[in-house]
């Protein structure tokens, strides 16, 4: 663990940090496209046919609503990855610096016993990077069904959709997967934010 470690904190919060910028940029861009969409008046909005521009736009909107919190997560979570496995360098370099420390004065070399949290947290931690990654591929998925929803004229097929149609099923789905979708990524962090609290506990 403290070979890894070592050697992956750095990769881990330099790939978080840029994950996060990424976010930021892609943000800016959909607000840009936001902010076009949303100067049209909304009878021209709600008319608009698929695959014309504005509903283009608003397909756009609300496809990259889906998939970039999930994304931003990733990025935050790669960040505490890498603040774990800063820990567990840290918790390396004491164990050997206390055996030289002993060695130094001529004395028998007695290291303590690794506590349990010192097997868990690394457990903990990457539980966490998995279900963030779970919940970016989910946002990724469920991205695509808004996109292929919104691309549909407001006016004249999504507002007089009926029960049992095809948009209000592809509707159903999206909503249902944005409500445990958000609780999800926060699990991914909690356990993450659990193992830096295990490391500590484990140092000491």
């Amino acid at each position: 663990m403290q070979a890894m470690a070592s050697k992956m904190w750095i990769p881990f919060i330099a790939m978080g940090f840029m994950i996060v910028v990424a976010a930021f940029v892609i943000g800016i861009i959909n607000s840009s496209v936001a902010g076009e969409y949303f100067e049209s008046s909304k009878v021209i909005r709600e008319a608009a046919t698929t695959g014309s521009d504005l509903a283009t736009k608003r397909a756009f909107i609300e496809s990259v609503k889906a998939w970039l919190p999930p994304l931003k997560f990733l990025g935050m979570g790669m960040l505490l990855g890498g603040v774990t496995f800063l820990l567990a360098t840290i918790l390396g370099a004491l164990r050997v610096g206390g055996g030289k420390v002993q060695e130094a004065l001529g004395v028998e070399v007695k290291l303590v016993e690794p506590p349990i949290t010192a097997k868990v947290f690394p457990m903990v931690m990457m539980m966490g990077m998995m279900v963030l990654m779970i919940a970016v591929v989910v946002g990724i998925i469920e991205g695509i069904q808004p996109y292929d929803y919104w691309n549909h004229s407001i006016a004249t097929q999504l507002n007089p959709a009926e029960a049992g149609s095809a948009l209000l099923a592809d509707l159903g789905t999206i909503s249902a997967i944005k409500l445990w979708l958000e609780p999800l990524k926060f699990v991914g962090i909690a356990m993450l934010l659990s193992g830096i609290g295990l490391a500590l506990a484990t140092i000491v």
